[in-house]
């Protein structure tokens, strides 16, 4: 069964602010890496703690 995430909620939820335009571009990145990393989710012992983590930044703007 696939899971789809809000990664709209997501970001709110973390207090990342992204506008609608950005989020229409990293959705498409996040949902195509979420669907790669799927499968290895099965290869781990089932007694180990999930520790995925999905980290939004910007680049620094050079002065």
């Amino acid at each position: 069964m696939a899971v789809m995430h809000n990664w709209e909620l997501i970001a709110r939820a973390r207090g990342i602010d992204v506008s609608a335009e950005e989020m229409d571009r990293l959705t498409g990145v996040l949902d195509a890496l979420e669907a790669a990393w799927a499968p290895l989710r099965e290869l781990a012992p089932h007694e180990t703690e999930p520790a995925i983590a999905y980290r939004l930044c910007r680049p620094e703007r050079e002065a």
